[in-house]
């Protein structure tokens, strides 16, 4: 029997799967089959890897903001401030 799934939890699952939880431990703590989560993966490519690149992009922001902090931070005892 197939069953239907609220698109909530398919986003959900997604979600967690983007937050680095692997398929396996999703399948296991939701009950739901893992080839039904990597058939909602491939059904929804587009949006997964929309959120991983903007998930990338915001590292790399991240890293960059810390970086300059940094800096600022020598500057600023270099400075004697």
């Amino acid at each position: 029997m197939r069953m239907k799934y609220a698109n909530e939890l398919i986003f959900e699952v997604l979600n967690e799967m983007i937050a680095g939880k692997s398929m396996n431990a999703i399948s296991r703590e939701k009950g739901i089959p893992i080839s039904t989560i990597f058939s909602w993966k491939q059904q929804h490519i587009d949006y997964y890897t929309k959120i991983e690149d903007q998930k990338e992009k915001f590292r790399r922001l991240k890293e960059n903001y810390q970086k300059l902090d940094l800096k600022k931070g020598k500057v600023k005892r270099l400075n004697g401030c």
